[in-house]
């Protein structure tokens, strides 16, 4: 045991005193990455308390409760909110699916305010941080579709991938009939 501690000593003897506060460093950095990876985040945030107790909302229930005020919304097709819990503040992304790309500075604003509203009047939350919306994609009602003659047409013009304008096409073998055996046909 003795000799082990001579060379421990030995080893940090050697070291450059830059060595050592790098190691520290580095140490120090690697637990303070580790306590941040392993806490965990908040999962409940409390809306009120009397003199009978408390009352909890998980993460979860605030992302439900999100999710149908913007599915009431005529223009909204889809809601995913992702509630984040910050020391005493809700800050909430909401990624949408809209139905139409019309009017998206008015959805989104009485979305906003809807949302702001149900977290302060119906859950007593005052602490409300950022809501941010993100529209992920519009309905296909917005899409301006080719009549399908046009579509049929445009198909059939367009070649297939690896296929050469300029080659013709290859013919469709022949279906064999009991008379006769199947012929190949011949290219040139």
């Amino acid at each position: 045991m003795p000799e082990l501690i001579e060379q421990a000593n030995d080893l940090i003897e050697s070291l450059s005193p830059y060595t050592i506060i790098g190691i520290f460093v580095a140490f120090a950095l690697v637990i303070i990455g580790l306590r941040q990876v392993l806490k965990n985040p908040v999962s409940r945030l409390t809306a009120f308390s009397s003199s009978t107790g408390s009352v909890l909302v998980s993460r979860k229930a605030l992302q439900d409760l999100i999710r149908q005020a913007c599915l009431k919304d005529d223009w909204v097709e889809a809601a995913r909110p992702v509630v984040k819990i910050v020391g005493e503040q809700i800050n909430t992304n909401v990624s949408l699916r809209l139905s139409k790309a019309d009017h998206l500075r008015e959805t989104s604003e009485r979305l906003q305010n809807r949302i702001s509203e149900l977290l302060q009047k119906s859950l007593s939350f005052e602490q409300i941080g950022p809501i941010e919306i993100m529209v992920t994609s519009f309905g296909k009602s917005d899409v301006d579709e080719l009549p399908a003659t046009e579509t049929e047409s445009v198909l059939e013009a367009a070649p297939i991938v690896g296929e050469s304008i300029l080659e013709p096409k290859p013919q469709a073998l022949p279906s064999p009939s009991s008379d006769s055996p199947a012929k190949l046909p011949e290219r040139e």
